[in-house]
């Protein structure tokens, strides 16, 4: 099929699925009534709901989605490794621990959200020093990222050791990943920088494409530890901002690399923005799911990609295993 006709396609299920969001909850509101709520302007119940609440968070998981997506897609390069995610750096330990600490001493979401910002920033960089004796795409940074992940881990159960009941209640919510929260003034900058890191990404789809085919290939090629390192901090960003406002959802940037690389091929011209995509409409449905799953409740959007994730592990597993 040509890549034209691959395209539409994605796009109009894209465009399906975002409708379905919009519709579907506790108040399930016709899709072909939402362009007539809209323009009825506010003072009927189901524009609060549109405007104030789906939008809103229907916006938030595309944001996210697309973030987590382009940075597994270029962690996955530049590490050499199918299987690279972006929390495998130690992102979703730093920016728990931030976050944790912030939720118990009782601040504000937005002083939660900097703190686990913050928290991200420092495990990447702490991994990225403790590796920088070694090649960036080598097995070090890996094993760094797993064994500070695992310390960040046990920190973070000392403060629930500490904490009350309701802190850790709270911050468990946070650790699950959960979009609930989604205002549009958290898409304000998020939206902006994330199209920002996304489209820096793309200024190095060739250095990504040589990458991608071997070390001693791409230095002949004269790509540079700088160009490397740049990519790794661009991805490590995206990973960071994304976590920072919804908390750990996994396995959202190494499903969707490996889905739209079967549809769309290697070349990272067209991969990088297929992956933005395929997060972007594959975060929506895991949250959509989550709302319709167990009504009046909702279940996390980071336990919905978790399980999804793991069958998606368990399954690629499988089809790698060559026979003997």
């Amino acid at each position: 099929m040509k890549t034209g006709y691959k395209i539409a396609i994605i796009l109009f299920i894209g465009l399906v699925l975002i409708a379905a969001a919009l519709s579907l909850g506790t108040r399930t509101i016709l899709p072909w009534d939402i362009p007539r709520i809209l323009l009825g302007g506010p003072g009927h119940v189901d524009y609060t709901i549109l405007v104030k609440l789906r939008l809103p968070r229907v916006l938030l998981s595309l944001v996210i989605g697309a973030s987590l997506a382009v940075s597994g897609t270029v962690f996955q390069s530049v590490l050499k490794n199918p299987l690279a995610d972006p929390y495998i750096i130690g992102v979703s330990g730093g920016a728990a621990l931030g976050a944790t600490a912030a939720i118990v001493l009782n601040a504000g979401p937005f002083t939660v959200a900097v703190a686990a910002f913050i928290g991200s920033i420092a495990a990447i960089t702490a991994v990225y020093m403790l590796s920088s004796r070694l090649r960036l795409g080598s097995t070090a940074l890996i094993l760094a990222g797993i064994a500070l992940g695992f310390i960040l881990s046990a920190a973070v159960l000392l403060i629930y050791a500490l904490a009350r009941t309701e802190q850790i209640h709270r911050a468990m919510l946070w650790l699950m990943g959960d979009l609930s929260g989604a205002r549009y003034d958290m898409l304000d900058g998020l939206g902006l920088v994330s199209l920002l890191l996304v489209l820096a990404v793309m200024g190095f789809h060739k250095h990504l494409d040589v990458i991608s085919m071997g070390e001693r290939f791409s230095k002949n090629l004269g790509v540079t530890e700088g160009n490397i390192r740049s990519l790794f901090w661009l991805a490590s960003l995206l990973a960071a901002l994304a976590v920072s406002l919804a908390g750990v959802i996994g396995f959202v940037g190494l499903i969707t690399p490996h889905l739209m690389r079967n549809i769309f091929g290697p070349r990272h011209l067209r991969l990088v923005p297929a992956a933005a995509f395929g997060g972007a409409i594959f975060l929506l449905v895991s949250d959509a799911l989550g709302r319709l799953l167990a009504p009046p409740y909702e279940i996390p959007v980071g336990i919905v990609t978790g399980f999804l994730g793991g069958v998606f592990f368990l399954i690629h597993m499988m089809l790698r295993e060559k026979p003997e």
